[in-house]
C-alpha cells in the first residue's frame, strides 16, 4: 500500500520515470521493513508519524539547508492533498537549491574551513559540486573527477580539493581525506604504526599513499601535476626527496586497500588508477561509505557510527539494510537523488522526534527521528531567509564575506556530532545581541508580517510561520496576546515576539 502510494506520487513530475518511481518506492519499503524487523526483535514501538509542520521543516533543512518560507509553510500546511509530502520532496530535489546545499556540505568535508586565501576558489568548488549534484551525475563520476583533477583552480574548480594555500596538499593529507570521504575508512592511525584495534597496517597506509606521489609540478604553485605521460608511472614515494620527512614513512608500491598491488600501465597516472578502483561498482567500500554518510546526514547517526570509521570491529546497527542499500545504490549508477528520495519518503524518516519511554534505544534503532543541531551554514542561511541580509557591524570581520565569517565563528570540529549542541556562551551572546541580524532587519520582518494581516492573531501566525514553519498552539497564542497587551507599542511587542522565536531552541534545532 505505502509503496504504491509513493510510486504514484513520484510520477506526478514528468522528470521522474515510472521505473525511477518504482525503484525509489521499493527502496523506501526496504528501509521501513528492515527497521521494523529490528524494532520487533528488540520489543520497541515505532514512533508516530511527524505532523506536517515537523516534517516540512525537517525535510527542507535536510535537503535545501534552509527553513521554508512562511508562504511555503502556509501553503503546505493548508493543503488537503494526501500526497503533498511526496510532491514536496520531488519539488525539493528538482530545485537548484538541492545541489547548492550539498555542494556546500561537501565543501565543508573536503576543504579546510580555515583556508582563508581560498575563499573565492572554494566558492567556485561549491558551485562546481552544486552543478554536478543538480545534474544528478553519478557519485562515481564526481568522485573520479575529484581524485584525478589537474590544472589550476580558476580553470578547473575540482582541483581545489587537492590544494591548500599555494601548494597541493601533502601526500598524507590526501590519503587521510580520500580514505575518509570516499571509502569511509580512517587510515590515519596506521601512518606511523599498525592500527592498535583494527586490521589496518602501516603497509596499507603507505600503499594507498603511494598513489598520490605524482601530485605537483616542481616550482609551479597552485598547479596540480599532470603525470603519467611524461613521467614513469612506476614512480613511488621512494623517489620523492621529502619521503624521509614523512612520519612513519615506509617505502611501498601503490597498493589498493585490501592488499591488491597495482600493475602499472603505460600512460596511466597513479591517481587515475586509484580513482578507477575506488569508484568501481564492485569496490567493497565506496558505495557503503556514501550510503552510510547520507544516512548520517538525514538521521544524525550512521548505520555505522562514527560515520567514517567503517571496519570489522565497528559493526553496523542494521547490516543487511546497509548492504542492500549499498548494492542498489551501485546498481542505480550511484544515483544520489534516488537515494535521497528513498530515504526521505520512508516512514522511518517521517517519524516524529518526540521520545518515548526508551529514548536512547529508540534513537539507536531509528524507532524515532533524532533531533539534530543546525549547522552554521543552515543557521546563517535560515536567518537570512527570515530577516534578510545582515547589516554591517563594527567588530565583525566581513572581509572574507559575512557568511564565511559567520560559519568560521560557529564552526566546530571535523564532522561534529549532529546530535550534540557544541556552541558556547560567545556564540549565544553573538546571536542574542547581533545588530547584523536583529536590528533593522527585525523591524523589517515585523513590517512584512503586519502588512497584510487583518488582526493581531494573523500577525502572530505569520511570525510563527516565518521563524518556526508552523502556527502557534492555543497556549502559545494566548501567551503572545498577553504579551502584546503589556508592550509599550504594538510594533515593539511583535518585535519582541519575533526575537524570542529566533532565540528559541526550536529554531536552533532540526526536529
Amino acid at each position: 500500500m505505502w509503496r504504491n502510494l509513493v510510486a504514484a506520487a513520484l510520477l506526478i513530475h514528468v522528470s521522474i520515470s515510472a521505473s525511477q518511481a518504482d525503484e525509489a518506492a521499493d527502496l523506501s519499503e526496504l528501509i521501513d521493513r528492515s527497521i521494523q524487523s529490528r524494532l520487533d526483535a528488540d520489543g520497541l514501538q515505532r514512533a508516530p508519524q511527524a505532523d506536517d509542520a515537523e516534517f516540512l521543516r525537517r525535510v527542507t533543512l535536510d535537503v535545501h539547508g534552509v527553513v521554508p518560507s512562511a508562504e511555503s509553510a502556509a501553503q503546505f500546511l493548508d493543503s488537503p492533498d494526501p500526497q503533498k509530502r511526496f510532491r514536496y520532496v520531488d519539488k525539493l530535489l528538482a530545485s537548484p537549491r538541492f545541489g547548492e546545499h550539498f555542494g556546500d556540505v561537501w565543501r565543508s568535508y573536503l576543504i579546510s574551513p580555515l583556508a582563508n586565501e581560498q575563499r573565492m576558489q572554494t566558492d567556485r568548488f561549491a558551485d562546481w559540486m552544486a552543478a554536478r549534484f543538480n545534474r544528478n551525475d553519478g557519485w562515481d563520476e564526481i568522485a573520479y573527477d575529484l581524485l584525478t583533477a589537474v590544472g589550476k583552480m580558476d580553470e578547473n574548480p575540482a582541483v581545489t580539493y587537492l590544494i591548500e594555500g599555494r601548494n597541493p596538499l601533502g601526500v598524507t593529507d590526501l590519503t587521510d581525506l580520500s580514505s575518509r570521504y570516499f571509502l569511509g575508512v580512517r587510515l590515519n592511525c596506521a601512518q606511523c604504526h599498525d592500527h592498535p584495534f583494527v586490521a589496518w597496517k602501516q603497509e596499507d597506509y603507505w600503499g594507498m599513499a603511494a598513489f598520490f606521489s605524482q601530485i605537483q609540478t616542481p616550482g609551479r604553485p597552485k598547479l596540480v601535476h599532470v603525470a603519467g605521460v611524461q613521467d614513469d608511472p612506476r614512480m613511488t614515494l621512494t623517489s620523492l626527496k621529502e619521503a624521509d620527512m614523512l612520519e612513519g614513512f615506509q617505502p611501498q608500491p601503490p597498493t589498493f586497500l585490501g592488499g591488491q598491488a597495482w600493475e602499472a600501465e603505460a600512460r596511466t597516472t597513479h591517481r587515475a588508477a586509484l580513482a578507477r578502483w575506488i569508484t568501481a561498482p564492485e569496490n567493497p567500500y565506496f558505495a557503503r561509505a556514501m550510503v552510510n554518510r547520507m544516512w548520517w546526514h538525514f538521521f544524525g547517526r550512521g548505520i555505522v557510527n562514527p560515520v567514517d570509521d567503517m571496519h570489522a570491529g565497528n559493526e553496523p546497527s542494521h547490516a543487511e539494510l546497509l548492504e542492500s542499500l549499498s548494492r542498489r545504490f551501485a546498481e542505480s549508477g550511484f544515483d544520489l537523488k534516488l537515494l535521497c528520495r528513498a530515504i526521505v519518503n520512508s516512514r522511518t524518516y517521517q517519524q516524529t522526534s518526540r521520545p518515548g519511554d526508551r529514548a536512547d534505544a529508540e534513537a539507536e534503532q531509528f524507532a524515532r527521528m533524532s533531533v539534530k543541531v543546525l549547522t552554521p551554514p543552515q543557521l546563517y542561511d535560515s536567518l537570512i531567509a527570515i530577516v534578510g541580509p545582515p547589516a554591517k557591524s563594527p567588530g565583525i570581520n566581513t572581509r572574507l564575506g559575512a557568511r564565511h565569517e559567520f560559519c568560521q565563528f560557529f564552526a566546530a570540529a571535523d564532522d561534529p556530532d549532529p546530535l550534540r549542541y557544541e556552541q558556547g556562551i560567545p556564540h549565544v551572546l553573538r546571536l542574542m545581541n547581533s545588530p547584523q541580524f536583529l536590528g533593522r532587519n527585525l523591524d523589517a520582518l515585523v513590517s512584512r508580517a503586519t502588512a497584510d494581516a487583518n488582526s493581531s492573531d494573523e500577525t502572530i501566525d505569520e511570525l510563527f510561520l516565518a521563524v518556526l514553519s508552523r502556527r502557534p498552539t492555543a497556549d502559545e497564542r494566548r501567551l503572545a496576546r498577553d504579551h502584546l497587551k503589556t508592550a509599550d507599542a504594538r510594533h515593539t511587542g511583535y518585535r519582541q515576539l519575533a526575537w524570542t522565536l529566533l532565540m528559541s531552541s526550536e529554531f536552533m534545532l532540526n526536529h
